[in-house]
């Protein structure tokens, strides 16, 4: 039977991945969008190599969008951290690969897109920086979980965790 805290982590654990492989999701979207209608341009400073169904860019991302994504991203990053239990390194390391994969969307569309301003730029940059922290909080309690777990396993005589074994 599950305990009414694991059934909580997984809850936001879940909404903690679908908000950040969205975040991924929307960078394959624009790059392949791009290479399609846009003749290949994906950044402001580069000429388009092919014919041009649709001017670039293709879809911007408001600043303020990143920054507030982000930022629910790290709220929710919290709660995952603060729900999880040594069994729940599996999960933290999933939460860790897709923050990742959000961080490298935040870069590339703080990158990428053209900016009406200072600020626009500013606040894409901010909330790379805000994943990017995550990211890094992220691996190392999934590290710290997942070297727990081992020991806590090898205490009891279970055997150490492998691909294809659950908690």
């Amino acid at each position: 039977m599950t305990s009414p805290r694991a059934s909580v982590h997984k809850r936001i654990t879940t909404m903690y991945l679908l908000l950040r492989m969205m975040q991924a999701a929307a960078l394959i979207v624009y790059l392949v969008g791009s290479l399609l209608l846009t003749g290949g341009q994906i950044a402001a400073g580069r000429a388009p190599m092919w014919g041009v169904a649709i001017d670039y860019p293709l879809f911007s991302f408001p600043g303020l969008l990143s920054l507030v994504v982000s930022v629910i991203g790290l709220i929710l990053a919290a709660a995952v951290l603060a729900t999880a239990r040594v069994n729940d390194s599996g999960r933290v390391g999933g939460a860790f690969a897709a923050t990742g994969a959000a961080t490298a969307s935040s870069a590339m569309f703080a990158w990428m897109l053209p900016s009406e301003g200072a600020t626009e730029a500013t606040l894409r940059w901010v909330a790379a920086g805000l994943d990017g922290t995550a990211t890094v909080v992220l691996m190392v309690a999934a590290l710290i979980l997942a070297v727990r777990d081992d020991r806590a396993r090898q205490r009891e005589g279970r055997p150490i965790w492998t691909p294809g074994q659950e908690s």
